[in-house]
């Protein structure tokens, strides 16, 4: 009986450090650790669900290029969510990856309503995972789930003018010393699109002129095919209409 109650005691003393969450300072330091020498990237993005349809992507601390191709080819850049300059005569839609690794991400969380005091450890799928502000009974609120070892971001939630939108990055490898995602999901009230990802570079991805209106072509160009009009329609960037 007394051995049965040391071991009972020494549980309970032992769940306030599993349940132990990093407050935001730590969590940002990790962050820094784990991605914070990653300035900038390049990838391609291809659609399971509509074969033919591919786009370049380019993004260095928050400024983006994007490269639809289709039939012909379709040109914007931007930075975070706003598009600088395209070459459609209406709007370009925004990629669900660049909401993967932000400039800042914990400030970045905080400014989407993710509440980063509150959290919880648990299982996304088969990876230990700290969820941030909300639990997987709460599917309201924003939240952002990491790989609880290498802070991978497995899924980002948020409010928007569109309504909740969800982006979940499975199927990761390490590419060039970093964990990436191989699959992207986005979750709107519209529908659903899944997008398979490979990573070109890390780092060195293009320089300045790569991101400036200034070094677009001034020719007018057609939207791509779908799936450009459901990302154009349906997602929205945290904090824009």
């Amino acid at each position: 009986m007394k051995t049965l109650l040391t071991l009972l005691l020494l549980c309970l003393t032992a769940l306030p450090a599993h349940a132990f969450v990093p407050d935001g300072e730590e969590l940002a330091a990790r962050l820094q650790k784990h991605y914070g020498p990653m300035r900038s990237w390049q990838a391609t993005m291809t659609f399971p669900d509509h074969p033919g349809v591919a786009v370049d992507l380019w993004y260095a601390g928050g400024r983006w290029r994007q490269e639809w191709r289709a039939d012909g080819k379709a040109v914007a850049v931007g930075s975070l969510g706003n598009v600088v300059g395209a070459c459609t005569p209406g709007p370009f839609p925004l990629s669900p990856l660049f909401v993967w690794m932000v400039p800042h991400p914990v400030k970045a969380w905080q400014a989407w309503g993710v509440d980063v005091t509150a959290g919880d450890y648990g299982f996304c799928g088969e990876d230990p995972c700290l969820m941030l502000g909300a639990n997987p009974a709460d599917a309201a609120r924003p939240t952002v789930y990491l790989n609880n070892e290498d802070l991978a971001p497995l899924l980002v939630r948020y409010s928007s003018a569109a309504g909740m939108i969800s982006v979940e990055f499975a199927d990761y490898r390490t590419f060039a010393g970093y964990r990436v995602p191989g699959r992207v999901t986005v979750r709107t009230d519209r529908g659903e699109l899944a997008a398979d990802v490979q990573w070109v570079r890390l780092n060195n991805a293009g320089g300045e002129e790569l991101y400036a209106r200034e070094g677009l072509d001034p020719a007018p160009c057609v939207e791509p095919a779908e799936p450009f009009g459901f990302l154009r329609d349906a997602f929205r960037y945290p904090g824009t209409k």
